[in-house]
């Protein structure tokens, strides 16, 4: 569940109207169980997401149902001077996000493949801050972005239906103006 745990960090923290949660009222939040609906059934069923996971595209897609602008980058399709320069824009520029889906054995964790949100970087030492959705197991950490570009540049799935692995920029809609 780290691309639905992602989803909704990113969610509130953009301030998107989120469903009435009885147990949080009078506060409106994403929660990893009312982010999804009907609409994003038709994006990934959560049968499947419970068992495999989402894809890159898919994570695009769930952002997508809830009125957030969401650019899908493949890394396979990019390169990291690509990728340090769309990640370092969006980190400096408020109310955008990106989140990033690499292998953790890349950058010396253990198990696969993994979803999170980027929480800064640091230009001294070329470093993204990883916001770890997983944080019972591994806090946030400092990943250089060459390795993290490699972590990201690895097939998605086995059967590698959505390509490689990558990031999403993400963005608020802006309404336009009558």
């Amino acid at each position: 569940y780290c691309g639905v745990a992602s989803i909704v960090i990113v969610l509130n923290a953009l301030g998107v109207e989120a469903p009435a949660t009885p147990e949080h009222a009078p506060y409106r939040i994403f929660t990893q169980t009312n982010v999804l609906n009907s609409q994003t059934e038709a994006v990934v069923p959560q049968a499947v997401l419970l068992r495999q996971g989402m894809t890159l595209d898919q994570i695009g897609g769930i952002l997508a149902v809830h009125g957030v602008a969401a650019s899908v980058h493949h890394a396979a399709d990019s390169s990291v001077d690509a990728f340090r320069l769309l990640a370092r824009q969006a980190l400096a520029t408020p109310g955008h996000y990106v989140i990033v889906n690499y292998l953790r054995s890349a950058i010396g964790q253990e198990r696969g493949g993994h979803i999170s949100p980027l929480a800064a970087y640091d230009a001294d030492s070329d470093r993204f801050l990883i916001l770890d959705v997983s944080r019972y197991k591994y806090p946030p950490v400092w990943v250089a972005t060459e390795d993290l570009f490699r972590a990201m540049n690895t097939l998605a799935e086995p059967d590698a239906l959505d390509g490689s692995r990558g990031f999403v920029v993400i963005a608020p809609v802006v309404s336009p103006q009558p």
